[in-house]
């Protein structure tokens, strides 16, 4: 039995297992509050939100602000509450959760990716200078009928432009 997963679905699987289990190793040190605990749950709620409703812009989108947000409450929390009694089991919780914060970036970039394919071409999130870093325009998995593709027509063939036909008087009548 084959199961057929789209990429993102298993690029956000990752991220959620991933940061699944930083967060909760990093709940060894003492350095983070319940602050933190309450907005790296709300992340995960997002990420696992992402997962389960696959055509949803809105949830990627919430994960990726969500996230941006927690680089900066990280950093501001460990500066704030970083314990000056450390233990073993204190520096591996601390390793964890500086190793969460590093993570970060590369799971916005992720999750910008998840959030770009699930837009199409019509989705405009941020500076328009940004799709060039993230690697241009993607085309949509739809047809764009307001602009017709022009591969139908070879080099040296045209197309040849007539009026649609009025439907058969046939098909109206019983």
């Amino acid at each position: 039995m084959e199961v057929n997963m789209p990429p993102s679905a298993l690029t956000l699987k990752g991220i959620f297992l991933a940061h699944l289990v930083l967060v909760v190793w990093s709940q060894y040190s003492t350095c983070f509050t319940g602050g933190a605990t309450l907005y790296n749950g709300a992340f995960l709620f997002l990420v696992l939100w992402s997962i389960l409703h696959r055509d949803s812009e809105e949830a990627p989108l919430m994960a990726l602000l969500l996230n941006l947000l927690s680089i900066f409450l990280d950093i501001l929390t460990m500066i704030l509450h970083w314990p000056h009694i450390t233990t073993s089991l204190m520096r591996f919780g601390l390793a964890m959760a500086v190793l969460n914060l590093v993570l970060r970036p590369i799971t916005s970039l992720m999750l910008q990716r998840v959030l770009q394919e699930r837009s199409g071409s019509y989705g405009t999130y941020g500076p328009s200078g940004l799709d060039r870093i993230f690697g241009g325009t993607r085309r949509s998995p739809y047809e764009d009928i307001d602009h017709p593709s022009q591969n139908n027509a070879g080099p040296g063939l045209e197309q040849e432009h007539r009026p649609p036909s009025p439907p058969s008087e046939s098909l109206f009548t019983t």
